[in-house]
């Protein structure tokens, strides 16, 4: 090799700089890397977070074991960020604590660049609190319980209904220390129950599984305190006791002829022909609601009463006789709610053709209901039906100003579609806001709007 060629390879410093330069990029490269995939895991935990505050508030709003309230939430955390997203499949977990809901969710990152300098794998993890807000709360459901529930069970939808939203407002309290529900069942009646002796004269006892004697429906007080709520101070209700006739043929004396079930609908018979199940008054205690709801029925004849049935969601919040169990009006940090529900429209009925031994009466407008046969004590001041349900419409919407006058907050339902406009319209105008109504079609619905009234009252909230 020539000297001279020797020497320039000696003084050349151009593969010293392509080691220098190699050298020198790969923290940048590694830096560039770290960044991508931190970037990735963040976008993961973020999205993350986000599906884990869904599933949450689904817990919030649901009821049932732990077991279940996982699957809830994983489900639900499934929806919002599907298995297999960015290449992770998160697991969650959830605990439940009275009214706090505890919910997490991990999952692993697998990296791409950071493998470089020995990390294959990111852990990320994101948690979310939900707290039910039940600072206090009395609650009356009215619900229909009409002879049309009967249709494709549809009472069996409301009983399932009414029983979630007790889940989601009790939690895993039994016996709840800022809640109370009341129950108030009506037809064309409504049934006062443990307080229905104390509303009358002397006379039959009451006895809600008899079925000769009297069940406790009462027929309402003359003007004006049809439907006010005016203390109870004198007896001015009188019992409802439907008379032997053409329309419910029954012998007082034979009660082989008395057919007092809700399965025989509008062939039933008996004094108690039409009168629903009793009111159970504001109570803490989750197995009471429970148990009563499960033995709501669908009790044929006489009409729908909705004025009557919202009458007497006024009195079971109210603090004044006949029932007491409500706080005062302006508690301090106390809501009074009330559910309004129905399934059709407000009428009062009279039988159309023969049914089982009961036939069409002639001789009478109507059948018999909380306001007496229209014909006989004129507590609606008209003979004729239409007349009648026009009247029925405008006490109800006037109850329901009333009402919210006082500070009650009104949500309303119509199930199953079958209203008209005009009926529609008049319990979206009860309802204190458009938010608070309803219109159910279906029993999923149906069910979905009470879970609905059930997170609003709750007042479901994310605090972490």
């Amino acid at each position: 090799m020539p000297i001279d060629l020797l020497r320039r390879l000696m003084r050349s410093t151009r593969g010293n700089m392509a080691v220098m330069l190699a050298i020198g990029i790969l923290p940048i490269v590694a830096s560039i890397g770290l960044g991508v995939d931190v970037a990735k895991a963040y976008a993961i935990k973020s999205r993350m977070a986000a599906a884990l505050d869904a599933a949450a508030l689904a817990v919030g709003s649901s009821t049932g074991t732990n077991a279940q309230l996982t699957q809830v939430a994983q489900n639900f955390f499934n929806a919002n960020f599907p298995p297999g997203t960015a290449g992770v499949s998160p697991t969650v977990s959830i605990t439940v604590n009275g009214d706090v809901i505890n919910a997490h969710a991990s999952a692993i990152v697998t990296t791409v660049f950071m493998k470089v300098v020995g990390v294959t794998q990111v852990p990320v993890h994101a948690d979310s609190v939900v707290n039910r807000q039940i600072m206090g709360l009395e609650l009356a459901m009215v619900l229909d319980n009409t002879g049309s529930m009967t249709t494709n069970n549809n009472i069996q939808a409301l009983r399932d209904a009414a029983t979630q939203l007790v889940g989601i407002l009790f939690g895993t309290y039994t016996v709840h220390p800022t809640l109370k529900i009341g129950l108030v069942p009506y037809s064309a009646a409504v049934n006062p129950g443990p307080v229905a002796s104390s509303l009358v004269a002397a006379g039959a006892a009451y006895d809600p599984v008899s079925a000769t004697g009297w069940k406790g429906c009462v027929v309402e007080r003359p003007s004006p305190n049809t439907l006010a709520d005016t203390p109870a101070a004198t007896k001015q209700w009188t019992r409802y006791v439907w008379a032997p006739a053409v329309d419910n043929f029954y012998d007082p004396a034979t009660p082989s002829t008395i057919h007092s079930d809700p399965s025989y609908g509008n062939s039933g018979t008996g004094p108690n022909l039409g009168c629903p199940t009793p009111i159970t008054p504001l109570t803490d205690t989750k197995a009471t609601l429970t148990t009563a709801i499960n033995a709501m029925a669908a009790w044929s004849r006489g009409g729908t009463l909705g004025d009557i049935g919202m009458a007497w969601g006024y009195r079971v919040l109210s603090p004044a006789s006949p029932f007491t169990e409500g706080q005062p009006w302006g508690t301090p940090k106390l809501t009074k709610a009330v559910i309004m529900m129905t399934d059709g429209v407000n009428q009062i009925y009279k039988l159309p053709s023969t049914s089982g031994a009961n036939k069409v009466n002639n001789a009478v407008n109507s059948d018999y209901t909380g306001y007496g046969r229209l014909d006989e004590l004129g507590l609606v001041g008209t003979t004729s039906i239409s007349t009648a349900q026009n009247t029925v419409n405008t006490r109800l919407a006037n109850l329901c100003t009333t009402m919210k006058a006082q500070g009650i907050v009104i949500y309303t339902i119509v199930f199953t579609g079958s209203q008209d406009t005009a009926t529609k319209a008049m319990y979206k105008a009860c309802a204190t806001d458009s938010t608070k109504f309803f219109d159910a079609p279906s029993q999923a619905d149906l069910k979905s709007a009470f879970t609905a009234i059930a997170v609003q009252l709750s007042n479901l909230r994310i605090s972490q």
